[in-house]
């Protein structure tokens, strides 16, 4: 893990968010191409360590199926940006979808809030005067130091895992869980426990390596 200090820069207006933006085809193409690297591969090692070599699905190459915490955190933020578009990213709900998809954002919102509580950021905001108000004006930069992105998701790609690669998930009871790779049928009470959660069936197949 490769850190740096790096000043937290936020952009004025949504249109400069490259993931938390409007809807465009652009933003949807930047979640497919980041959630790609959702499901990966760990150490035998680290699985032991913690107690979890019964539990645990074992990959062809000796380690175990995993997705790293701030993947699935990630996860949370893309699924809580698209709820405030449900016609482009959840469209022909019916009225349990949407109590199954509220649920599953409260899920969400309390894993991140958990996660910032976990780590507790403590670098300060500081406040300046501006000459357009009384109030306070907090800034919109502030030092950190942070993972170097491209150097983490470099690694993580050498260890991803495409799930619908056949033979990666085998269910000892039921089987192949998507028998038919990227065509497979996915049952409408089971996606939101695998697609919805991870790559979807957009990626497609020769972009996981």
């Amino acid at each position: 893990m490769h850190y740096e200090p790096t000043y937290l820069m936020m952009g004025e207006e949504s249109k400069d968010y490259k993931l938390m933006g409007k809807p465009s085809d652009e933003l949807d193409t930047a979640w497919e191409e980041l959630m790609k690297d959702f499901f990966t591969e760990v150490p035998y090692s680290y699985v032991a360590s913690v107690g979890r070599l019964n539990e645990a699905i074992p990959m062809e190459r000796g380690g175990f199926l995993a997705t790293y915490s701030f993947m699935h955190q990630i996860h949370c933020l893309k699924r809580l940006h698209h709820s405030y578009w449900p016609d482009r990213y959840f469209p022909n709900t019916t009225q349990q979808d949407r109590v199954n998809l509220q649920e599953h954002n409260l899920h969400c919102l309390q894993m991140l809030l958990k996660a910032v509580m976990c780590k507790a950021d403590t670098n300060p905001e500081t406040l300046h005067w501006v000459d357009e108000s009384r109030f306070p004006l907090g800034n919109r930069s502030s030092p950190h130091e942070c993972v170097n992105w491209d150097f983490l998701m470099k690694g993580m790609r050498q260890n991803r895992i495409d799930p619908f690669k056949p033979g990666v998930l085998v269910h000892p009871k039921f089987g192949p869980v998507v028998p038919d790779g990227r065509n497979s049928v996915i049952d409408e009470k089971e996606k939101h426990r695998f697609v919805i959660n991870g790559t979807t069936l957009l990626v497609s197949e020769t972009d996981v390596k």
